[in-house]
């Protein structure tokens, strides 16, 4: 509503009308546009987006157990459940539980590439 604001000032309204609003729109998706084309897929959350590369390469899913394998167990079960949450929040991954011969297992899936969150 700011910049339909600004955008009615420059043209010298006293009201804000329906072009001022499409023009502010317009100004928002190229500035949102314009972040995903220079900084991609990005997350800003280096261990959420290394586990979306593994996931989006994985067409079967992957459990958390086949994730920390992927980072050679190098990562604790927190870090991976923080980014897997950071991610399930942003819609870019779900879910499956798995009923197994002993406890139920969590298969992780990647959703929607283009619902990166900007900012």
């Amino acid at each position: 509503m700011r910049l339909a604001c600004i955008y009615a000032l420059l043209d010298c309204s006293g009201l804000v009308r329906v072009e001022h609003l499409k023009a502010a729109l317009a100004v928002w998706r190229y500035s949102f546009d314009s972040a995903r084309h220079i900084f991609g897929a990005a997350t800003g959350n280096s261990l959420a987006d290394q586990i979306l590369g593994a996931l989006k390469g994985s067409p079967d899913g992957l459990t958390k157990t086949a994730l920390r394998d992927h980072f050679q167990r190098n990562r604790s079960a927190e870090e991976l459940d923080r980014a897997l949450h950071f991610l399930e929040k942003h819609g870019l991954v779900r879910r499956n539980e798995e009923q197994t011969a002993g406890r139920v297992a969590t298969r992780w899936f990647a959703t929607n590439p283009e619902n990166v969150p900007c900012g």
